[in-house]
């Protein structure tokens, strides 16, 4: 009986709720939604792998890279050859650089592969591309990588990172240091717009930072810490499933990047 009545209580938090959803058509490629950043202090780039050359599949092959801006908006896409079996390093700063009007100073971008393995759709699964973006500050002589998170988009633009029915925490495993900067940047993979509330508090129980936020769907926001004189937690409260932040920690002229 305990058990089931464990199982009763969760029941709201998980009917309906997936972390991601399937894509609709069998032939879809996924993406994660990639967070860029490029201005005078930032350069932004992504490691590409031909996947369907990995499982066996001969010819050229191609993927298409799209990209948003701040507000969640497509701006441009475009297509890349890919080379094979090497690893290729793509300049994303470069890219959007050779781009008249680019809207802002950061936003997402994912990659689709376009050439599907049989033996991918024969397993009625998917191709997903949840490779390494790398971040350079202040063109530092080493990069900071950081690894895919979510299945968050399909080829149709169709996000596909789940919501809750209700409120939830997310608490990253992280304790913000004291007299450090860091940027917190959150991605909505849902489809609809979520209200975000950041609440950094101190180890006596005190709110030292509050924000509220509203994303859109495929939006990015990036909050601003800097200098808190104590060890702090950061709670992310939302209606989004995985609402998993990135971390740019400041160091002088240093970043480290990583999940929360």
């Amino acid at each position: 009986m305990s058990s089931f009545l464990k199982k009763l209580r969760k029941a709201p938090w998980v009917l309906g709720q997936k972390l991601t959803r399937k894509p609709v058509y069998p032939e879809s490629v996924v993406s994660d939604l990639f967070t860029w950043r490029c201005d005078n202090n930032w350069n932004t780039y992504f490691e590409l792998l031909d996947i369907a050359k990995l499982f066996g599949k001969n010819g050229q092959h191609q993927i298409d890279i799209i990209f948003f801006d701040d507000q969640g908006e497509e701006f441009h896409r475009q297509v890349i050859e890919l080379s094979g079996l090497s690893r290729q390093l793509l300049n994303i700063s470069k890219m959007l650089s050779a781009i008249d009007n680019v809207p802002g100073y950061y936003g997402t971008f994912c990659v689709f592969h376009k050439q599907i393995p049989e033996s991918v759709t024969e397993r009625q699964s998917f191709i997903v591309d949840r490779g390494y973006v790398s971040y350079q500050y202040k063109n530092g002589p080493l990069r900071s990588y950081i690894h895919g998170n979510l299945d968050a988009i399909d080829d149709t633009m169709t996000p596909l990172g789940g919501g809750s029915f209700f409120n939830r925490r997310y608490n990253p495993q992280y304790l913000i240091e004291p007299n450090r900067s860091y940027e917190i940047a959150l991605v909505n993979s849902t489809s609809s717009k979520k209200k975000v509330e950041f609440k950094i508090r101190g180890f006596d129980g005190k709110v030292k930072i509050k924000e509220n936020a509203v994303l859109k769907s495929k939006q990015v926001f990036i909050l601003s810490i800097k200098n808190l004189p104590s060890y702090s937690r950061l709670v992310i409260g939302s209606k989004i499933i995985m609402a998993r932040p990135i971390l740019f920690c400041f160091d002088n002229d240093k970043i480290d990047v990583f999940h929360g």
